[in-house]
Formats: structure tokens, C-alpha cells, sequence
């Protein structure tokens, strides 16, 4: 549904370019989240597949349309939400989205179907005739959705849909793009990893203009391996005498005293090398079990062995960091 193929962007002669030979795609029913830091080059991406902007070189198809050859096939292709909703505060909800639809080409007879249509799907019915100026920020940010829906576009750009909502809206509005994926592409641009997590399948990530990841999230934890550390809880009593044990074995990098009762235990290198499911892999089965069987030995008291996963904030960390930069 989204093929980008080569797209550069540059501002002026001078400087580094936006976009740097990017080359990517989405399928017909994906949901897929766009991250990366900010000057990644993202919003100049989004402007770009929704032909608000021209690329300096490389090319863009979406639905079979071309952002250079066909630029109105894209436009109706695509449902786009931009971060900040320029919403006319002195119009009703359904006024507004009948004028948008007129604008969208929707004719006249299949024009309030349409409005009702895309009302009904965001969950606005009870405020059609609402004023919008009235509206909370999530209803506002739901009116946005409407707009981006009408015409049935087969394909959704979501700029930050959740910036600035409460946690009930943001669950509510995660839950309505999951709810819409089921029919239509998605490609969402946020800087909430979360996010990510809870209504994508796969993460595309860009660095100083570039794609430096295009993975779901486990494959991505997988490929830039960030440390997992075994976590253990014992009698604050046992701490000190577990420590020294712990330390002892060759499985073991690392002992670190999380609190009282806790201690996180990195596994050495080759250990559990990242990137595999067996025991000696990504899961630390292998490691696990040396310390247990030393907990077990040593008659320790032992509560707890679990592997602690990554963070989504330490593997973006980790994928986006310039070569030879150790992240932070």
C-alpha cells in the first residue's frame, strides 16, 4: 500500500538533508509506527507521502498512485491527521465535516452517508451538533479522525494522534486505531514508544534521515541487543552472602544491588548472546538455571528469578545511536 523508494529531501544548498535515500514499505493491513529523534526526518516524511511537500529526489507510491505523476490519486488514497488539528472553533461537528467532505469530493447525495459514516466510526454521534469550540481536546482529536475518514481512504498518516490527551482518551483513542487497522492501512509517527507497543506491529525508525530499523519490536530487541539482566529476590538477611555466590560464577558479568532484598545479575559475555531462543539464547535459560542450581547449593532462600526484558526506552536508545556513540 506505501512503497517509498529512494526519498531524499533537502532544504536549500547547505546542510544536511531531512531525507536521505529512505526506502520502505507498508502492506495492505498494517499498522506501523514511525519513531525516531527529533530532526529524524519524520514530519518531512508524512509531508511528503501526503504531497504537502515535493522530494528532492526518489519516489512515493500509495495505493497505486505516484506523489509525483499522480498526486490527487494520493490525496484520495489518504486519511491524514496532522499533530495539531486546525479545527474552526464557531462550527458544529457535522457542518464542519460536511464542508471538509465537499472539499474531499464527496457529492452531494452521498455526502451526510459519508459524514454520518465517519461520525459513527470515532464515536461522535452524541456530539454532531456539538460546537467544536466546546469540545474536549480528545473530542477534538476525534473530529480529526472523522476528517481523515471520510471518503474511506483506504490508507491513514497519523502525526502524534494522542499528544496532549489524558491516559482515559489515550487508551480510548489507541483502542479506535487498533479498531481501524482492521480495515486500513496505518502508519503512525508518535514519540511515545508505548504507543508503539500497544497498536503497532512493526516499528520503522529513522536517524538523521535515514532508515536505521524496520522490524517489529522483538526482532528489533533482538538485532541491537541491549544487556537483559536476571533479577533475583532473596531475605534482606541472605543479600551480602548472595552476592559473593553470584559473583562467583562464570556465567555472571555483574552484581548489582537493586534494593534491600533484590539483586540484578548481568550475564557474562557469550553467557547469553542476543538474537537466539534456545537456552543459551536471548530467553538466558542457561543462565537462569546456574543460579538457581548455585541459589539451591548454597541453601539460599531464594523468591524470585525472573529475566528482566529491555525497555522500549533502552532499545530505541540503542537503534538510534550514531555510530560509535554509546547510548545513554
Amino acid at each position: 500500500m506505501i512503497l517509498v523508494e529512494g526519498l531524499s529531501k533537502r532544504y536549500g544548498r547547505a546542510g544536511a538533508p531531512a531525507l536521505d535515500g529512505v526506502s520502505f514499505e507498508v502492506g495492505r493491513g498494517e499498522i506501523v509506527g514511525l519513531l525516531g529523534p527529533n530532526g529524524a526526518g519524520k514530519s518531512t516524511m508524512m509531508r511528503i507521502l501526503t504531497c504537502f511537500l515535493r522530494p528532492t529526489r526518489g519516489r512515493a507510491t500509495l495505493n497505486g498512485s505516484t506523489i509525483a505523476d499522480d498526486p490527487r490519486g494520493v490525496r484520495r488514497s489518504v486519511g491524514y491527521l496532522p499533530e495539531a488539528v486546525p479545527l474552526p472553533p464557531e462550527m458544529r461537528v457535522a457542518e464542519y465535516l460536511e464542508f471538509r467532505a465537499a472539499l474531499k469530493g464527496v457529492v452531494g447525495r452521498a455526502r451526510p452517508a459519508a459524514v454520518s459514516e465517519a461520525i459513527d466510526a470515532v464515536g461522535l454521534s452524541e456530539r454532531r451538533a456539538q460546537i467544536v469550540g466546546t469540545l474536549s481536546r480528545g473530542y477534538r482529536q476525534r473530529v480529526g479522525l472523522a476528517d481523515a475518514l471520510l471518503g474511506r481512504p483506504p490508507i491513514l498518516i497519523l502525526d502524534e494522534p494522542t499528544v496532549g490527551l489524558d491516559p482515559n482518551q489515550i487508551r480510548e483513542t489507541r483502542a479506535l486505531i487498533r479498531e481501524l487497522g482492521r480495515e486500513r492501512t496505518i502508519l503512525l509517527s508518535t514519540h511515545i514508544l508505548s504507543e508503539v507497543e500497544a497498536v503497532a506491529g512493526r516499528v520503522i525508525i529513522l536517524r538523521a534521515g535515514r532508515v536505521v530499523a524496520a522490524e517489529t519490536m522483538e526482532a528489533l530487541a533482538a538485532r541491537v541487543a541491549v544487556a537483559r539482566r536476571v533479577i533475583v529476590e532473596l531475605p534482606p538477611s541472605e543479600r551480602a552472602r548472595a552476592e559473593g555466590i553470584f559473583r562467583a560464577l562464570a556465567v555472571v558479568g555483574a552484581v548489582e544491588a537493586v534494593d534491600e532484598a533484590h539483586l540484578a545479575l548481568t550475564p557474562a559475555a557469550g553467557a547469553a548472546p542476543a538474537g537466539g531462543t534456545d537456552d543459551a539464547g536471548l530467553d538466558g535459560g542457561a543462565v537462569r538455571e546456574a543460579i538457581f542450581r548455585a541459589a539451591a547449593g548454597a541453601d539460599l532462600a531464594l523468591r524470585e528469578l525472573r529475566m528482566e526484558a529491555p525497555s522500549l526506552e533502552e532499545i530505541f536508545a540503542r537503534a538510534t545511536a550514531r555510530d560509535g556513540e554509546r547510548p545513554a
